[in-house]
């Protein structure tokens, strides 16, 4: 199917699917595996993904970098919940009832909490520049290993660890000293 796909898309389209697939397939089936907890699972979730980036390849082309890894990142994961779906259609035995699941609902003051928690998170992340946020991403949303990253940042494995180290530094020093800023 994919081939289909492929063979009636342009040419400049054809090399862009053909991109993303190369710099992102680790992370795509690292991502996939992560979720459907199974390698088959996760590879029949990236060649449904590559078929939709593939479909939607006019509008992706369109997206920044850091725009297009997010939204094929959510092609990804959406396809992982398909293949879960897929397999869920098991009738569990009588033994496996879900009484087992304890659901933690959040109490008001939880809820609270957290909100201005991640309020607080959100107005520390703003005193980063542009290039750190990125590099915060690649490394904590998408899980990338510093060797990833700086390959796509085009720079040593080491000046990579090293800007993430003195990112964390920077937003750790910002947080002691506005401590109270940050409701803290």
């Amino acid at each position: 199917m994919l081939f289909l796909v492929l063979s009636v898309l342009e040419d400049d389209q054809r090399r862009l699917v053909e991109k993303i697939y190369r710099d992102n397939h680790q992370l795509f089936l690292k991502i996939a595996n992560r979720m459907t907890g199974s390698e088959s699972s996760a590879e029949e979730a990236l060649s449904e993904a590559l078929i939709k980036i593939s479909l939607n390849i006019q509008r992706i082309s369109e997206l920044q970098r850091n725009e297009l890894t997010a939204f094929c990142v959510t092609i990804v994961k959406n396809c992982a919940y398909d293949q879960l779906r897929k397999g869920s259609h098991l009738v569990p035995a009588p033994d496996e009832s879900m009484q087992d699941v304890k659901s933690h609902e959040p109490t008001p003051e939880e809820t609270v909490i957290q909100a201005v928690e991640k309020a607080s998170i959100r107005k520390l992340l703003e005193t980063l520049s542009l290039e750190e946020k990125e590099l915060l991403e690649m490394r904590y949303t998408y899980e990338m290993q510093y060797s990833e990253i700086a390959r796509r940042l085009s720079i040593t494995e080491e000046a990579a660890k090293k800007r993430g180290q003195r990112v964390i530094q920077k937003l750790r020093k910002i947080y002691e000293d506005k401590s109270d800023e940050y409701n803290v």
